[in-house]
């Protein structure tokens, strides 16, 4: 067996164990959004699993959210799309890939997004078995880590991977001539093992379910409640509540600076 079929092997094993992890099925949910998020036009997209794990996250324009039916399922195939290419990315183990994986489980639909103007080409990117994939794509002359995302114009749309921080950068239609040959350059590669990649995939998993239960950013914060009580995910009496006892306070440091 090549190095290039041990890893399409190992890529092919680690699937399903992440399909299981990331308990489908999600449905779509707009996150509250306070005024000044209206004013510049941009809406966030949470796919939310029945335990109410958020996974994946999409920031969109207002005009796009026909794209996004509020409280309907996420379509199996956009599921699919992400862990099949965190099943291809985790059995790599060069630094810019690893450092990727998380960005890519949790933020990769925002990319492929960006490059699609309808819902119809944003079905058709992501149902192609071929795609997506991690490689190296000649630029200015070097050879980039990045993403083939999917084909487009008869073109690869590519993500460029940032070396040190792993971060989506550069995104850009290449001739298929731009990237290295897979097989030639898997066989240079260093492949973990099934059970390694699979360990891998599934920390970066636990890793975001943690991320999600720390930092819910659904959860109503003061300052925003203070600001905007009626545009908080604050119930009305809580509110109320709140306005009443900034108020009282408000009057207790009066009579204290006015000394009765």
């Amino acid at each position: 067996m090549t190095n290039y079929e041990h890893y399409l092997t190992v890529a092919e094993q680690i699937y399903p164990e992440v399909l299981r992890k990331l308990t489908t099925p999600w449905r779509i949910e707009y996150r509250d959004i306070l005024p000044e998020q209206n004013q510049k036009g941009c809406l966030d997209v949470n796919f939310v699993a029945e335990d109410d794990t958020v996974f994946h996250r999409v920031k969109i324009s207002a005009d796009q959210v026909e794209m996004w039916p509020d409280k309907q399922p996420v379509n199996v195939a956009l599921i699919e799309y992400i862990i099949r290419g965190a099943a291809r990315m985790a059995p790599l183990r060069q630094a810019a890939y690893r450092k990727n994986l998380a960005y890519w489980l949790e933020n990769c639909l925002q990319v492929v997004h960006s490059v699609v103007s309808c819902k119809a080409e944003l079905q058709q990117a992501v149902s192609d078995n071929a795609y997506p994939y991690p490689s190296k794509v000649k630029l200015n002359g070097d050879y980039l880590p990045c993403w083939v995302l999917c084909e487009k114009e008869q073109q690869l749309v590519v993500s460029v991977i940032d070396s040190r921080t792993g971060h989506f950068g550069l995104t850009q239609n290449v001739d298929a001539s731009q990237l290295v040959d897979s097989e030639r350059w898997f066989e240079a590669q260093v492949i973990d093992s099934a059970e390694e990649a699979i360990d891998t995939a599934m920390e970066h998993v636990k890793d975001l379910v943690r991320s999600t239960d720390k930092h819910d950013d659904n959860e109503p914060k003061l300052l925003d409640a203070v600001k905007h009580p009626s545009a908080s995910t604050l119930s009305p009496v809580v509110s109320v509540m709140l306005m009443m006892g900034i108020v009282v306070a408000f009057f207790v440091i009066f009579k204290i600076q006015l000394g009765f």
